[in-house]
């Protein structure tokens, strides 16, 4: 009651004085005070918040001259320091002919604590992370409104797209609590959405340009947002404009259950007519006077868009885009050109206006690089194309950024053209920045796959080698700054496993002797354990290549190889036990191959053509051929990027000879045949078994062997696989995206063979679907999980249904 009585009489008090300065409010702005001295300035209202606090946000102070927009400035300032409701001045003339100035200041209320009521999806302490104000702090309207609307907003994001937040103002006034009062409604979930007037476009392809989506149980929440449904709208809008729709009209309606639980979402559409190109015109830009470069004759043959085509907004920017390139070609790096449009008469017609600002043609003066403190100067010279005193190519400035980035050598590049040469106006020089990257990595993890069980690893690499900087000294090895800066790339791996056990080191240098050649040498020791005997492999090759334009790589190998197979099992083929060795044996390979793909790690666009030939010399001597093709094709991208892909591949591959030992023949299954297991789809051949202790000569079937006792072991015989001469492959893959872009769908079908003879006899096929895991901290390839079934397989095929792979670092 005493606290009731306190804030009543406070109220009284402020009310008289608001009164009394309302009656004298014209003193501010009279104009006979304007410059007489300022002698005195009162504070009137103060009651929590200390004089010399207000006066430091003030500009008007005794001893300045008077100035009613100082006045005026200093009750905006006030205002912002939120500690008050109002804030009023005057200014009055003093017998002594000064002048007083006045602020009359009501404090605002104090926020004594701060309630939310009807609150059952979200705790307290959600709400109270959500709202800025706090008790004991002043009462800020602003950021009582803030706090409306964030509270809003954390009950949207949640499902709640009815809920209704209000604020219990009396209670405030009277008491200074702060209560919330929160009317939740029910969940809303978007069950379906529909678009209604779109003869163009299918609902599929609308629906992949908008934000909103339908609830998806796991997957999808299909929160009800307004905010994110007036986005669509103009999504959509643009949508259709940028295909020629100019006069398109879309609108949204959200249709509620009875129990307002779930919701309907309709986009209306007005398509209107698509407009189309009926003619162009392409003029200089400005004051320019006429083109000098190109004849409009020339520039027009370069646009992908002709009279008669949709006005559509990608082949617009394609035309336009054609036609800069062309400039930049020429070395006028400034070019600039434009286009718009105006309707022509009823007719859904446009005329096209290109205006074309060429500026100055430039040579390329220096090439100067800032930013690379550990890699050389030569390595970036060899990915920046411009040649001094040539023309200034201004599409490799682009051009010259993507190389330096997909070196993977750096975080950041730029390049850009300088300002002209004050001594050669004609000669802009270049500047190349980049930023380095950590190029090294000490690597632990394991993988686990159906082809090759489970193993560890520990590998170092480094991107960024340099075998002739040898360390100084330990510290300088252990600080990293030696054996770096050459763009060379260096690794050693181990990699023990339950069925595969491998350990390498590999060398590589794309510019061998500062020379146009790759080159590269590794050695490595691998132990390979199948179901019936072990393989045991040192490998050691060199190789070199070169690259032949932006596409194109040719690549000659050589390879020494020593293999031994031991630890047979009862069920070894009688032709593996035959070739048991140690076998050495060297390969001597060419192989071209042409590489257009998008995207190292997620191909939208592209292809890949490989073909290779081998001469095997040695304990075996034999000619091999292999081909692959590979191609991507995007068949539809959201407004987010996301792609869905289409990649169908194909190899085949022979060698020339029915001797090949068994570790050197085709195979495939697990992986590389989906649905059928690893290397069941292969040649067999006869088996031995009940044979212990095995017999040191070569076995010639039939086989009789004599035990230690007296009677005869007659062996029984069984086929396994044993690889074959002649390899074919045919397969097709659609992938989509499922859940942001860490999960995806795939389906798929694998079909072909391998047999003795170019054959496709045995044919086999399979169809399937899976799943891709994109972990970024697990690197670039995904944790694939692929079911598959064999439709058309042969009678002693053997297979499997569910296969994977995953790589997983610790």
């Amino acid at each position: 009651m005493g606290a009731a009585l306190t804030r009543l009489a406070r109220l009284v008090c402020v009310l008289v004085l608001l009164v009394a300065t309302w009656a004298r409010a014209d003193g501010v702005e009279d104009e006979s005070l304007v410059d007489r001295p300022i002698s005195k300035v009162t504070l009137l209202g103060l009651s929590r918040i200390g004089e010399q606090e207000v006066k430091n946000n003030m500009r008007v102070a005794a001893g300045e001259p008077y100035e009613p927009r100082a006045v005026r400035e200093d009750v905006s300032n006030l205002y912002r320091l939120g500690h008050f409701a109002t804030v009023t001045a005057d200014a009055k003339l003093l017998p002594d002919g000064t002048v007083e100035v006045t602020y009359l200041l009501v404090e605002q209320l104090i926020v004594e604590a701060i309630q939310t009521v009807g609150n059952k999806a979200l705790s307290d302490q959600e709400l109270r992370a959500a709202i800025p104000l706090y008790p004991g702090g002043p009462r800020d309207d602003f950021l009582l409104q803030q706090s409306v609307f964030k509270i809003k907003e954390l009950y949207k994001s949640k499902g709640h797209y009815l809920v209704e937040v209000t604020v219990d103002e009396s209670r405030l006034k009277d008491e200074g609590i702060l209560i919330f009062r929160i009317i939740e409604g029910p969940r809303v979930r978007i069950r379906e959405i529909e678009f209604v007037g779109n003869r163009a476009f299918p609902a599929k392809q609308l629906s992949a340009q908008i934000k909103t989506k339908p609830w998806i149980f796991l997957f999808r929440k299909g929160n009800l947002d307004e905010e994110l449904l007036i986005d669509d709208v103009a999504t959509l809008d643009a949508y259709y404009k940028d295909r020629g729709y100019v006069d398109v009209r879309v609108d949204r309606r959200v249709e509620l259950s009875a129990d307002q639980k779930e919701a309907k979402v309709i986009f209306m559409i007005t398509e209107g007519r698509q407009y189309r190109l009926r003619s162009v015109r392409i003029d200089a830009a400005g004051s320019e006077g006429t083109l000098t470069v190109f004849t409009t004759e020339q520039l027009r043959g370069l646009m992908a868009l002709r009279p008669g085509d949709a006005y559509t907004k990608p082949r617009i920017e394609q035309s336009t885009k054609l036609m800069q390139s062309a400039y930049f070609t020429m070395g006028y790096v400034d070019a600039k050109v434009d286009a718009t449009y105006v309707r022509a008469g009823e007719e859904p017609d446009v005329d096209m206006l290109i205006t074309i600002s060429e500026g100055q043609q430039f040579q390329t003066g220096l090439v100067r690089i800032q930013g690379n403190f550990i890699t050389r100067d030569k390595v970036i010279r060899r990915l920046v194309r411009f040649q001094p005193g040539r023309p200034m190519d201004g599409n490799e400035i682009e051009n010259t950024e993507k190389r330096l980035k997909a070196s993977g050598l750096f975080n950041e590049a730029r390049v850009t053209a300088q300002p002209p040469d004050a001594d050669d106006p004609n000669k802009r020089d270049v500047l190349v920045e980049v930023k380095e990257k950590n190029t090294g990595s000490l690597n632990f993890g394991v993988a686990v796959g159906t082809d090759n069980g489970f193993g560890g690893e520990i590998s170092l690499n480094q991107y960024n080698f340099d075998i002739a900087d040898p360390p100084a000294s330990f510290g300088e090895f252990t600080g990293g700054r030696a054996f770096r800066g050459a763009g060379q790339t260096f690794n050693i791996s181990i990699q023990p496993g339950v069925e595969v056990s491998t350990y390498s080191i590999a060398v590589g240098d794309p510019h061998l002797l500062e020379s146009d050649w790759s080159g590269n040498a590794s050695a490595f020791y691998r132990n390979r354990i199948y179901p019936y005997w072990s393989e045991n492999r040192v490998n050691g090759q060199l190789g070199i290549g070169r690259r032949i334009g932006d596409f194109w790589t040719f690549n000659t190998n050589m390879r020494l190889d020593q293999v031994t197979l031991t630890d047979f099992q009862t069920g070894t083929p009688v032709e593996v036990y035959n070739q048991a060795g140690p076998s050495t044996f060297a390969v001597a390979s060419a192989s071209i191959q042409r590489n257009t793909v998008d995207n190292r790690q997620r191909p939208g666009a592209g292809s890949l053509i490989d073909f290779s030939a081998s001469e095997y010399m040695g304990d075996y001597s034999f000619p091999t051929v292999r081909g692959a093709y590979t191609t991507f094709l995007t068949l539809d991208e959201d407004f987010l990027g996301r792609k869905t892909t289409l990649r169908l591949n194909s190899q085949a591959g022979y060698l020339f000879s029915d001797n090949a030992p068994v570790f050197e023949r085709y195979y495939m299954g697990g992986r590389s045949f989906r649905g059928f297991a690893f290397r069941g789809v292969s040649p067999q051949a006869d088996a031995l078994l009940n044979t212990s202790p095995w017999p040191a000569a070569p076995i010639v079937a039939p086989y009789t062997q004599y035990g230690d006792a007296v009677s005869v072991v007659q062996p029984t015989w069984e086929g396994n696989p044993v690889g074959g001469q002649f390899l074919f492959f045919a397969g097709a893959q659609v992938e989509v995206p499922v859940f942001s872009d860490a999960v995806t769908m795939v389906f798929f079908t694998d079909s072909g063979t391998v047999d003795d003879s170019v054959s496709l006899n045995q044919y086999r096929v399979s169809i399937g679907s899976g799943l891709r895991l994109y972990i970024p901290m697990m690197g670039p390839a995904p944790i694939a999980l692929d079911f598959a079934y064999p439709i058309v397989k042969q009678e002693f095929d053997s297979t499997q249904t569910f296969s994977f792979n995953a790589e997983l670092p610790f």
